[in-house]
């Protein structure tokens, strides 16, 4: 189920709010106490965060009562069969925070029972070989610390096989033919070089296989147990595969060419452990699939996606009956799926599924069938089966949500929009389709940077649309999905290409015969976050108010604080601190921090790994020094993250209060 790599920061907005399902555990991100900032900058105590009274609260009352229907719309993120095929394991937010839950599969409408109780939000690893159990991925308060659990599907109480050394974990395999030892990739918080580690399966102390001084993942290990494959991840666009043997920890490159830099996502060995299935761009814009001789590297066949050119082949699965690989495609502002016969890659059965965002996630045993997660604009995020000989998709849960009678038409199209030097622009808009007058319109813009937005459900989207807000989600120049040369575009000083493109949405937006051009508020995550410090800052007249969710300040206290991986694959990114260190401060917001006028929310998570809180606080710091109207929430139990239900409901409430006060219609002078 496992892809790679990750998007390092946060591709996903509010991730909970579009999908509760937590960060993947291939984010590589978590980090040990962060490196202390340089003196004088982000050294002062944290920022206490508001706690709004009397007429505020009760109007954040009144408009938690109308976004809980919207959260309490529970998505389904995660699904895979148990080893007999008659039950799906899936992770659900049904209960407030993600969790897993088994049902019968041949049912969709059937029971969901939650399989454990669990206080932190959990994510699917595999079932044991045996069938007997599960493993799973948990973190404690969201902080990306992954440790490994193992629970009967009896029932029994879950054991934690990787209790000690707290380690930011990213991927686990337990070989099906070789069960007494877990193979994990992890790495130090504080550190960019990874490892992969062997854990008895029975619990023990781990060892390390191998180490690495650079970033790196392990992609997969053979059905028996005795080759891996790990990808050592220099930056997005420069990854190299190895063939590591297990048993003796040495490696030996695998893909690609000595000389060639490339972009890996996935990579898989087949059934028989002679062949590796790896998805590519080679180095230039078309997605390809290699199959090459694992002991040789020589390439066997190739499979190059023409439509979309440009996609992302985000994963590759292969079904252990090695007849058949699927595909997930990223195709920027929309997913595919594609299914391909293993010994030559030549398409098998078309796979149609709607327009909309989604990932396949895991073969049956017998490879007839595949999960898949999907959602549309109108359609909940939920577990889908695909047949694997016909292409058809189905849902493989549908389940009654009573609160989506309330949820609004919604008009839903993609427009390309033209940047200042023509480039394309594709954004996602969302309209009520009830509407009259001019509506305020949020820009949303993605995280990553490498991220992108996609047509899909949202619980943030639905909510705001409902309150009467147009909703518009930009692919700005360094979005991934629409080719290698367009995500590549804002590395270092092609930044402020970019941000001419943050400008270049705002101006259409607000020109648009639905929108009021004077309520246009820039609202985004992560590095979105950081793009409406940059909006604020560099195009002050342009918007109304801002969203900050755990978005960047300044760049020299980020690279100090945030993850050792983080900060050694953004060197290519943003640039050096060191050698680029006149640069990063040129686009750091908070030089610009006086610009600001607009009011401001901002959201921080207390245990925020990737961009560590003091990131917000020295935002709202800045701008309660000014006078600046702005109102900060920290939620004490997230990291990079919304995970849970009560967060996510005060966080739209909150929004939504503040966006009435300070971004209202402005009155018409009196005669």
């Amino acid at each position: 189920m496992r892809t790679f790599p990750y998007v390092v920061v946060s591709a996903a907005l509010l991730a909970a709010c579009a999908s509760s399902r937590p960060p993947p555990p291939e984010a590589p991100a978590a980090v040990a106490p962060p490196v202390p900032p340089p003196p004088g900058e982000g050294a002062q105590a944290a920022v206490a965060p508001d706690a709004p009274a009397g007429a505020e609260a009760s109007r954040i009352e009144e408009l938690s009562r109308q976004a809980a229907p919207f959260v309490d719309a529970f998505v389904n993120s995660e699904a895979l069969f148990t080893r007999d095929g008659k039950q799906v394991l899936f992770v659900s937010s049904r209960d407030g925070l993600p969790q897993v839950y088994r049902a019968d599969a041949a049912s969709p409408t059937s029971q969901a029972t939650r399989l454990f109780e669990s206080k932190e939000r959990v994510t699917l690893i595999d079932t044991t070989p045996d069938g007997r159990s599960l493993l799973v991925f948990s973190d404690k308060g969201a902080d990306e610390n992954w440790s490994v659990w193992k629970v009967g599907l009896d029932g029994s109480a879950p054991v934690e096989l990787t209790p000690g050394e707290t380690l930011s974990r990213d991927t686990a395999f337990l070989p099906d033919l070789a069960p007494d030892t877990l193979y994990i990739g992890a790495r130090r918080m504080d550190e960019a070089a990874s490892a992969a580690y062997a854990v008895p399966a029975a619990g023990g102390p781990s060892r390390v296989i191998y180490r690495d001084d650079k970033p790196g993942f392990l992609v997969h290990v053979s059905r028996d147990g005795k080759q891996g494959l790990f990808a050592r991840y220099l930056s997005a666009s420069e990854n190299y595969l190895l063939h590591l043997d297990l048993a003796s920890g040495k490696t030996r490159p695998l893909y690609p060419a000595q000389g060639t830099k490339v972009s890996l996502f996935s990579a898989q060995f087949s059934p028989d452990g002679r062949t590796v299935y790896v998805s590519t761009d080679g180095g230039g814009e078309q997605a390809w699939v290699l199959a090459l001789d694992s002991a040789t590297g020589k390439e066997l066949a190739r499979y190059v996606e023409k439509d979309p050119a440009k996609a992302i082949i985000q994963n590759l699965l292969v079904a252990k009956t090695g007849d058949t690989l699927a595909l997930g495609l990223s195709a920027g502002n929309r997913s595919e799926v594609r299914l391909l016969d293993a010994r030559t890659l030549k398409p098998r059965a078309r796979v149609e599924l709607p327009l909309g965002q989604g990932a396949v996630q895991a073969f049956s045993e017998d490879g007839r069938r595949l999960t898949a997660i999907w959602s549309t604009p109108a359609s909940i995020t939920d577990a889908w089966v695909i047949d694997v000989k016909t292409g058809k998709a189905s849902p493989l849960r549908q389940e009654p949500r009573p609160a989506l009678k309330q949820v609004p038409a919604i008009e839903t199209s993609i427009v390309d929009i033209r940047a200042h030097d023509g480039q394309a622009l594709p954004t996602n808009v969302y309209l009520p389709k009830q509407r009259s007058g001019k509506l305020p319109v949020i820009v949303s813009y993605h995280g990553g940077p490498a991220g992108n937005s996609k047509i899909k459900w949202s619980a943030a989207t639905a909510f705001f649309v409902s309150q009467g807000y147009a909703w518009v989600e930009p692919n700005v120049r360094g979005s991934s999905g629409f080719g290698r040369a367009f995500e590549a575009a804002d590395n270092g000083p092609g930044r402020l290409e970019a941000f001419k493109d943050i400008e270049a949405v705002g101006r259409w937006a607000a020109s648009q015969p639905w929108a009021d051009p004077d309520r246009v508020i820039i609202y985004g995550g992560s590095y979105g976050g950081y793009t409406v410090l940059i909006g604020l800052t560099r195009m002050p007249d342009l918007w109304r108010a801002g969203v900050d969710v755990f978005g960047v300040a300044n760049m020299k206290t980020f690279m100090a604080t945030t993850s050792g991986f983080i900060r050694e694959v953004f060197l290519l990114e943003f640039g050096d601190p060191d050698k680029d260190a006149a640069f990063l401060e040129s686009i750091s917001p908070l030089k610009d921090v006086a610009r600001i006028a607009d009011p401001l929310f901002v959201y921080a998570g207390a245990n925020d790994p990737r961009v560590p809180r003091g990131e917000s606080d020295q935002i709202v710091r800045a701008l309660r020094e000014r006078q600046v109207p702005v109102e900060y929430m920290v939620a004490e139990n997230e990291g990079h993250s919304m995970a849970r239900r009560e967060n996510q409901i005060e966080f739209m409430a909150r929004t939504a209060r503040f966006l009435e006060a300070h971004a209202a219609p402005r009155q018409a002078p009196t005669p």
